[in-house]
């Protein structure tokens, strides 16, 4: 290589600078290269400072000079050096092309993740454990994926096997946000420590539920400082029951626990405004009223009172009736027929039996004395929901991890448990159900039997009678003996007895569809 010769240097002695003039030491130079001084001497040099200066390694030694000649002699350790720093490159680098460029990257950690942000060394991706990959911030591992799904462990909460195939939100035996889908003994639930969930937002308790066990569909929300408990909560059963904080039932069901006259369930309009309010009392359910179809039972506070309200109360019915036990002879008794009331105060259609009259009521809005059917054994319950045969047994898992086989082994044996039960579960249900059925269809004879014996009078407001012949608006209807039984007649005002009048049944107000409308009066 020639040496390089190009424009004049400036020396000073006792310096290791060199000032070039017309000089291009960067492209023509470099360390360790030799330079020939104006003094003859030759000097090693340390530094390539810029086109026009560099440093020697040594003090020049010869006489101060300006714009004198020099030259560069090029040396043997520019290949040396060459061959050096390409040896150190590929040894620097050697790592990077058999790990990140053959698309290997660390395992890292929670607080230097494998692959992490230049200006957050905490936040990335890191290989958490075997199988599973998980995603880092601020040095806390927040969100993994493994073999069986996908979990969030929320907190920095180490991570434990998910029994689901998604789980979003930590799970096991500490609080945390909890939602979990998935499948599980061969349904579609997460099964958590004890039947427990645990949850926590905004500093309380949450846990939430959907899917089925094999008993009970499940949609359970709970709330409070509280592990969940399902049996406590909402869900609907495979009968269809709604249940809110009753843990089974046949029916839908609200359950509060309340001391006597606190309020259980309040009903509201947008506003605030209360349109109805249920209060706890001392009754249970509603034993005591009559067994007979309603669509609404109250139980009665301690003292006697079932219904308290503000306003009217309005009803479709146009009288007040009472039932009252007939006679044995008495036989059927039609809507508006008159009959009367023997001396043991019950029902006869003999009129010398009778000592008054009363007229049976066709549509009443409210009815007293209903306890006919008060001596009759209480109504057979309903047998629980039918039981659900197991579904399919879980799959076992296709990686021989042990926490993945012990889950599997696990969920196999509670699956194998569920479906040996199964058949005499049923079988039981299927036997309470027939002897339901049949203790049902003998209280309803018995109660038909009893309904028998009693009717509906009319004690007060507007009723329909059976009138014979005819009759006018301002008539008194009076009974008169028909034979041995008896009838109704109209008398008019001008015409009417103290005899008749003491048997008069009311005054007609109406004729409607030509039957005569009175108000009940009984002599």
């Amino acid at each position: 290589m020639a040496w390089y010769r190009a424009g004049t240097v400036s020396v000073t002695s006792g310096s290791a600078v060199v000032t070039g003039a017309n000089t291009d030491f960067v492209s023509n130079t470099q360390q360790g290269e030799a330079f020939l001084g104006p003094d003859g001497r030759t000097y090693e040099i340390a530094t390539v400072i810029s086109a026009t200066q560099i440093f020697l390694t040594a003090a020049y030694q010869g006489s101060t000079a300006g714009a004198a000649g020099f030259a560069i002699m090029p040396t043997s350790s520019f290949a040396r050096d060459l061959a050096l720093g390409a040896a150190e490159l590929l040894n620097t680098f050697a790592s990077v092309r058999d790990g990140v460029g053959a698309g290997l990257i660390q395992d890292g950690t929670t607080a230097a993740p494998g692959i992490r942000f230049a200006n957050d060394q905490d936040t990335g991706l890191a290989r958490y454990n075997e199988n599973m990959p998980a995603l880092v911030a601020g040095g806390v591992a927040t969100v993994a994926a493994c073999s069986a799904g996908l979990m969030a462990f929320g907190f920095g909460g180490a991570p434990v096997n998910p029994k689901s195939l998604a789980n979003i939100g930590p799970y096991g035996s500490v609080s945390y946000d909890v939602l979990s889908v998935g499948t599980v003994y061969g349904h579609n639930f997460y099964y958590g420590e004890g039947n427990r969930y645990y949850g926590r937002v905004g500093g309380r308790a949450l846990g939430l539920r959907f899917g089925d066990d094999g008993a009970t569909i499940f949609m359970n929300v709970q709330g409070g400082d509280v592990p969940f408990d399902p049996t406590t909560a909402f869900k609907i059963d495979t009968g269809g029951n709604m249940l809110v904080g009753a843990s089974s039932g046949n029916c839908h069901a609200i359950r509060k626990d309340a001391a006597i006259g606190a309020p259980v369930l309040a009903l509201s309009q947008g506003s605030g405004f209360q349109v109805a309010n249920f209060f706890a009392v001392n009754g249970s359910g509603a034993d005591g009223a009559n067994g007979a179809a309603a669509p609404l039972k109250l139980s009665s506070a301690g003292n006697g009172r079932s219904l308290a309200a503000v306003g009217t109360i309005n009803a479709s019915g146009a009288d007040y009736a009472e039932y009252m036990t007939k006679a044995a002879s008495c036989g059927a008794i039609a809507a508006g027929d008159v009959c009367g009331v023997d001396i043991e105060g019950k029902l006869t259609r003999q009129w010398a039996a009778a000592i008054s009259f009363v007229v049976k009521s066709t549509a009443p809005s409210l009815v007293g004395g209903d306890v006919w059917a008060a001596d009759l054994q209480p109504k057979p319950e309903v047998p629980g929901s039918e039981p659900v045969a197991p579904g399919k047994a879980p799959t076992m898992p296709d990686e021989n991890a042990p926490e993945a086989l012990a889950t599997w082994r696990e969920m196999a044996l509670a699956h194998t448990a569920l479906v040996n039960a199964y058949p005499a579960e049923h079988a039981a249900w299927v036997l309470d159900q027939a002897n339901y059925e049949a203790a049902l269809e003998a209280w309803e004879d018995d109660l038909e039997t009893a309904r028998q014996c009693v009717d509906r009078i009319a004690f007060c407001g507007q009723v329909p009678v059976n009138v014979t012949g005819d009759f006018s608006v301002g008539d008194y209807i009076i009974a008169v003996a028909n034979g041995s039984g008896i009838k109704a007649v109209a008398v008019a005002e001008a015409d009417i007895t103290f005899e008749q009048y003491r048997r008069r049944i009311g005054k007609v107000w109406a004729v409607r569809k030509a039957r005569a409308w009175v108000d009940v009066q009984h002599g």
